[in-house]
């Protein structure tokens, strides 16, 4: 029914909004971590309260939080400054070997069907 072309450049888009959607998820990471860079909260001190963060920063908030950049005290959050330094180096590395993967994978895939 389809021809090889459109399963190609199905195939390419559904990896391209892959990558889109990582590529959105570390830039909202990146934003909050330099919202609360901003305001110096690396103590509970100068920690950010969740009523000011949008609803995008908050789930944001609660996956770095699990992930143990941020620290929590009382509805509020700071950055935990030990934990950044790795977090981003790991950022960095994951963000490189994706993109070395979705373009291994979008050689292979387009060989695939278009080498038949």
């Amino acid at each position: 029914m389809f021809g090889r072309g459109f399963a190609t450049a199905l195939c390419l888009v559904l990896i391209a909004l892959a990558c889109i959607a990582v590529a959105r998820r570390f830039e909202r990471e990146r934003r909050l971590i330099a919202k609360l860079r901003r305001r110096d909260a690396f103590d509970a001190d100068r920690a950010l309260s969740a009523r000011h963060l949008s609803d995008d920063e908050r789930d944001t908030v609660t996956d770095l939080t699990r992930a143990g950049v941020l620290r929590e005290r009382g509805g509020s959050h700071y950055i935990d400054a030990a934990s950044l330094a790795v977090f981003r180096r790991k950022r960095v590395r994951v963000a490189l070997s994706g993109a070395l993967v979705a373009l291994a994978v979008c050689a292979f895939v387009a060989a695939a069907i278009l080498g038949r």
